[in-house]
């Protein structure tokens, strides 16, 4: 969609001499060569393109192009800004973000003192982010993995695993859960997308969103923003918990 007759509000006092200079050289050659570049305008007044894009904005134009059809006798044409729609699905994940969520994770975490993190792919980084930072703020014994083998070995019955994938489907963690709980640990799967159609035989599943990715990405294509918003949320409520008690001490 296009917007017409954009309001501008012009203050020539805001320029400096050489700015005021520029200007009106520009403001009048645009009268006759509306079709005038940028790189043209620069060379005409003998200065660089960026300091005519900078008296543009100085006069709260978004553009050469707008400055060109205001002085120019012209309506200025403004297009409205494509915002991707990942930026929007993260936007509403924003906005109707669920802090009960960190309640509840909080309740398993505290009642384990090993907790092992558990990712593939982009989500391992994730979770060796969360890792360092839950290190920061808690006295457990805290340990991350990526592969199957190496996490079932490092669980007992004290243990709380932490498994983070945005679809669950990129590889079956069943032979992780099963050596998991035969190994007396807890499980807690904290999926990005949303889908009742996975069968997945687990102690607690928590699902981030109710919405999905492109479907054209493949699982590690994905991007991680969402968990990353969670785990930070998690520290903060963690660090307001130890700042409290301090001042209790």
């Amino acid at each position: 969609m296009r917007r017409e007759g954009k309001t501008i509000n012009i203050n020539l006092n805001n320029l400096n001499e050489l700015e005021l200079s520029v200007h009106n050289k520009l403001s009048e050659i645009i009268k006759e060569k509306d079709h005038l570049k940028i790189l043209e305008a620069a060379e005409y007044c003998n200065v660089s393109s960026s300091k005519v894009s900078k008296l543009v904005r100085k006069l709260g134009f978004e553009s050469f192009k707008q400055y060109k059809q205001f002085f120019g006798g012209q309506p200025i044409i403004q297009e409205d800004k494509k915002t991707s729609s990942e930026l929007e699905r993260l936007k509403h994940f924003i906005d109707n973000f669920d802090p009960t969520l960190v309640d509840e994770f909080l309740t398993l975490y505290k009642k384990y003192n090993r907790i092992v993190l558990f990712g593939l792919g982009p989500s391992f980084i994730c979770v060796e982010y969360f890792a360092y930072k839950l290190a920061l703020v808690s006295g457990k014994h805290i340990l991350v993995s990526q592969g199957e083998d190496h996490a079932k070995h490092l669980v007992d019955e004290d243990t709380l695993l932490i498994v983070f994938s945005v679809t669950g489907k990129f590889a079956s963690f069943e032979n992780l859960f099963n050596g998991a709980k035969s190994k007396g640990a807890e499980i807690l799967l904290i999926l990005e997308e949303y889908d009742n159609s996975q069968t997945l035989q687990v102690d607690n599943i928590f699902y981030l969103t109710k919405s999905a990715q492109n479907g054209k990405l493949l699982p590690y294509e994905k991007t991680r923003t969402v968990f990353f918003i969670f785990i930070e949320e998690i520290i903060v409520k963690l660090m307001a918990e130890r700042d409290a008690l301090k001042k209790d001490e």
